[in-house]
């Protein structure tokens, strides 16, 4: 359609990654959840009593991911033809 763009969700500000749908950003999520189970075991492992500022960390990484859900999501709708013409009408 003329005169309507396609709108670009990017994930940690705008020079971040394009972000195209949830499913790659729930990929993304698995890996880094992957990778960072590790380091947690060993930090609780190593330094018993670092666990609160532990478990701190772990509730502000799952908002971050799950602010990429959102974004993911976001994207995914906002791929769609329906949404950039509903978007143009308001």
């Amino acid at each position: 359609m003329e005169g309507l763009s396609r709108m670009d969700v990017r994930l940690h500000g705008r020079n971040g990654p394009v972000v195209t749908n949830v499913d790659e950003v729930l990929r993304q999520v698995h890996e880094q959840l992957r990778e960072r189970q590790a380091e947690w075991l060993a930090q609780v492992r190593e330094q018993p009593g670092s666990f609160a500022d532990l478990e701190t960390h772990i509730h502000q990484t799952f908002q971050q991911m799950a602010d990429q859900v959102v974004a993911g999501v976001l994207a995914q709708v906002a791929a769609s033809n329906d949404f950039t013409k509903d978007a143009k009408k308001k």
